[in-house]
């Protein structure tokens, strides 16, 4: 157990040796690194925030079902209800409708003209596409509306954006691939002897290797704290903006916007670590040859 915590000891040691060896490069690979952790997390964070509205959007998505004259709006309504997709329909006759148009705007003195309509909640969203051709089929029903193109532009959306902050992150992570490879090489040739010295000496290759994957972790776990730190500057600069506009747009959205900010900064500190583990692990196999 001492000998274990000794080795691990002297690789940690060796660890900060090499960061101080990398100089400015510590910088640079740690910059780009945190850039592409920031993209990451940026997308992740706005597709979290997006679908929260595809889902909110969808609870309270309904289908207005407009009523030919002449038939009453209870017993359409019982109807409907027997569908298996309906779960909950409301009544607005056309004297309501009508009463609260006069309230609001200024309407010369006609006849009625607005029908009976049907408010219609669904079990699920998904469902709408199902039962809005059954309610066109009905004799009583003019007209059906719903806004369900308004939802699917929504995903749609955050499809898009999952796929552009995959590709730029894969972008990025590659330039960091590359600047970790080259930093850890100048640091491997830097101590090109003492690892010579060490493999003559019998050392194992985990103890020869080690600390250049830790220094390539220390990388990603820096770059993910840094990328942590800019999103939470953002969030707590751009935030109250951003409810404000969402709220405004649609009113049934949530007043507390669930981010997972903690979840996300563990995911990028997970890849960041893997990303610079991984490419510490690649040079060092590559360029030590013991």
């Amino acid at each position: 157990m001492l000998r274990t915590l000794r080795i691990f000891k002297r690789i940690l040691v060796e660890t900060g040796l090499g960061l101080k060896a990398s100089g400015w490069s510590n910088w640079l690979v740690t910059s780009i690194l945190c850039v592409a952790l920031t993209i990451f997390g940026g997308v992740l964070q706005l597709t979290m925030t997006l679908k929260g509205l595809v889902e909110a959007w969808g609870n309270q998505l309904e289908i207005s079902a407009y009523l030919r004259d002449g038939y009453d709006p209870k017993a359409v309504a019982a109807e409907i209800c027997q569908f298996p997709e309906v779960k909950q329909v409301e009544i607005v006759t056309k004297e309501v409708a009508w009463r609260d148009m006069q309230h609001t705007f200024k309407v010369a003195a006609i006849n009625n003209p607005l029908p009976n309509t049907l408010h219609i909640k669904l079990s699920s969203p998904d469902q709408v596409e199902t039962l809005a051709p059954k309610l066109r089929l009905l004799n009583q029903v003019e007209n059906t509306k719903y806004p369900l193109k308004v939802a699917k532009k929504i995903t749609d959306i955050r499809h898009f954006l999952e796929l552009a902050g995959i590709f730029i992150t894969g972008a990025l992570t590659a330039a960091t691939l590359t600047v970790i490879g080259n930093t850890i090489h100048l640091v491997i040739k830097a101590k090109h002897r003492e690892i010579e010295i060490l493999s003559l000496m019998g050392v194992g290759h985990f103890y020869i290797k080690c600390p250049f994957v830790f220094q390539g972790a220390a990388y990603g776990f820096m770059a993910a704290l840094m990328a942590t730190g800019i999103l939470l500057g953002v969030h707590l600069y751009v935030d109250p903006y951003v409810k404000e506009q969402l709220l405004s747009l649609a009113p049934f959205m949530p007043q507390n916007l669930q981010y997972g900010l903690l979840q996300t900064s563990m995911m990028m500190a997970a890849l960041g670590v893997l990303v610079g583990a991984g490419g510490s692990l690649w040079t060092s196999g590559r360029y030590i040859k013991i």
